[in-house]
């Protein structure tokens, strides 16, 4: 039996997304009101050059914070930022995420407390997962919530994994640590990788769905819905 189960957040206990289009004119008319001039071809211009940057150090499995990135941004469009203006920025990028925690999430991890020990392991540069499960009343089921732009790191590298087993005191029972999520190649692999065993939630007109047979590695056990969670664990290997 596990002794401890670890979760994606987007795509697996949530679902949601940015509304780029939102964000961007939020940003330039608060910009705007502080005497900036900045229209939408440079915001975009600057936002590309901020990508780059960021690919490149995702490439070798490394993770921006959002204040970094933004940072990038601004100073593409010639503006230096200080905390200030970059917390405004990260409260409009929450205001423009919708957002919604799966309707069996609550159902799935109150069955699952008490029998195993919970946690997140999540990739966002905005941290976002953390809000999404604060909102909702759901934070307290972890005991660990890893966020990819708190520790710098990204799945699936290494060591965001490691970073789980440690905080959870399994650093040398990686096996006894299931991780659930909806991506194989960072949740599936990534997991594989440290001898984690991993759940692969696998939702009808997913690309996973549409790759199955060309996954980079094999889950232990594939769910259609988060329901079928707790008879996956229980069905899986000692």
């Amino acid at each position: 039996m596990p002794a401890a189960i670890t979760f994606d957040v987007g795509g697996t206990l949530a679902e949601g997304d940015l509304d780029k289009r939102e964000f961007v004119a939020r940003v330039l008319e608060y910009l705007s009101g502080l005497g900036f001039k900045a229209s939408k071809r440079a915001y975009k211009k600057a936002l590309d050059g901020a990508m780059r940057k960021l690919r490149s150090l995702r490439a070798r499995g490394r993770e921006m914070t959002f204040e970094d990135f933004y940072s990038l941004v601004m100073s593409g469009l010639g503006i230096t930022p200080d905390k200030e203006l970059l917390a405004q920025l990260r409260h409009l990028y929450f205001s423009c995420f919708r957002a919604q925690v799966v309707p069996e999430a609550r159902e799935v991890l109150e069955a699952l407390r008490g029998r195993y020990r919970l946690a997140v392991i999540s990739n966002s540069m905005s941290c976002v997962p953390r809000w999404i499960l604060e909102e909702a009343g759901l934070d307290g089921y972890f005991e660990a919530i890893l966020i990819s732009g708190e520790v710098g790191w990204r799945k699936p590298h290494e060591r965001i994994f490691k970073l789980a087993l440690a905080q959870l005191g399994l650093q040398d029972r990686p096996g006894q640590v299931v991780h659930v999520g909806n991506s194989p190649s960072e949740d599936v692999a990534g997991a594989k990788a440290v001898g984690m065993k991993a759940i692969l939630l696998l939702k009808p007109g997913s690309r996973a769905s549409e790759e199955e047979g060309a996954w980079e590695a094999e889950p232990d056990a594939v769910i259609r819905s988060l329901r079928q969670l707790p008879s996956a664990l229980e069905e899986l290997d000692p």
